[in-house]
């Protein structure tokens, strides 16, 4: 994950000598879009997988039940950090152990520990108004490593309280019940009876050297739990996208941003137009980490500019502040081809003919 967002701001004033490379978007009507909520700012945390993908269950939430919540990213942050530091100590030390993650990580602690609204946990105890994890993930890191020299394969007892309590240091306390619309939820209720979504969701990668339409498990250090994936065609990554948003589902996305044609403050993702051998391109540059995995957005909408180009839109989680369009961008299809590396949808968002090379019937 992109580790700050001063970070980002630097690297987007950084490229802004490139921009001429790359071609900005021009008079895009958009021709499918999906409601969302507002934008949120990450600030000091690499925790955009989080927000991406919380975003991407806000707006299903708007489609699926009509309703309208803002999600704790930080309740989502802080118990996958115990589930980070349980693999951590289980596979002495060799499984990823920061502040990052992954869409599917996401899903596993709501269904493990539920979720809240963000008002009621907004990760920001006290006087602070920003996001900032740097003291955090410092903490984590030494509590962790102490017990993992200590011999410790799971945090539990009084580690387990200790790490609680770094946790409430910094993010806050979780609250053990709570109202919402005058009824009473923990947050497994909350998440079973308002949120609601299960297993409904899946991955999808495009690898030329896995076998299609299966599942396997992508070697990355951000899948620290050995997750699944299913690897399709980059068509049908195409297709999925464009039938998910005329539908009315959005599109979890992760990829590279370090790229010069991506330009947060000029709100677009571009690549000057070529050819390429996009299968052997994307495989060989995942492989040598010129493709890095370092950023999670939703695709929020499909439209084409005055020369009938296609560009997806993307809501970010950088803020307004320094965005042409109010934390928003428009990615085209060069860079989406060469730089997606994970999909992330509702499993009803699919087009027939991906669920039956699936087997998802």
């Amino acid at each position: 994950m992109m580790r700050y967002f001063l970070t980002a701001i630097l690297i987007a004033f950084s490229n802004l000598v490139f921009t001429q490379q790359a071609t900005a978007p021009l008079n895009i009507r958009l021709t499918d879009s999906v409601s969302c909520t507002t934008v949120k700012d990450q600030s000091n945390s690499p925790t955009c997988w989080v927000f991406g993908t919380n975003s991407l269950f806000e707006s299903d939430l708007i489609k699926r039940k009509n309703i309208r919540l803002n999600l704790s990213e930080m309740f989502i942050a802080r118990y996958a950090y115990i589930d980070k530091a349980n693999q951590f100590l289980a596979t002495n030390g060799k499984t990823y152990f920061e502040g990052g993650g992954q869409f599917h990580d996401v899903i596993r602690v709501v269904n493990r520990y539920g979720m809240v609204p963000e008002e009621l946990y907004s990760g920001m105890p006290g006087e602070q108004s920003y996001h900032n994890h740097a003291g955090l993930d410092t903490a984590m890191k030494i509590f962790t490593n102490r017990l993992l020299i200590e011999g410790k394969k799971l945090v539990e007892g009084n580690d387990l309280h200790q790490m609680n309590d770094t946790l409430d240091k910094y993010l806050g306390k979780v609250p053990v019940d709570f109202y919402y619309q005058e009824k009473r939820y923990t947050p497994k209720t909350f998440a079973e009876e308002v949120v609601g979504f299960g297993n409904d969701y899946l991955e999808l990668v495009s690898f030329a050297d896995q076998p299609l339409y299966k599942q396997f498990i992508l070697s990355d250090k951000y899948n620290w739990a050995n997750d699944s994936f299913y690897n399709v065609t980059l068509d049908d990554m195409h297709q999925l996208v464009d039938s998910a948003l005329h539908k009315g589902w959005s599109v979890g996305w992760e990829g590279d941003v370090t790229e010069t044609g991506f330009q947060h403050t000029g709100g677009y993702a571009s690549f000057p137009d070529s050819a390429h051998q996009y299968d052997e391109e994307r495989l060989a540059n995942y492989k040598n980490e010129s493709t890095e995995r370092d950023h999670m957005l939703q695709i929020a909408g499909i439209g084409n500019d005055k020369n009938g180009k296609k560009w997806y839109y993307l809501k970010n989680s950088w803020g307004t502040f320094f965005s042409k369009f109010e934390g928003y961008l428009y990615m085209e299809e060069n860079y989406f081809r060469l730089k997606t590396v994970i999909l992330f949808v509702n499993k009803q968002a699919l087009p027939q003919i991906l669920k039956n090379k699936l087997g998802l019937n």
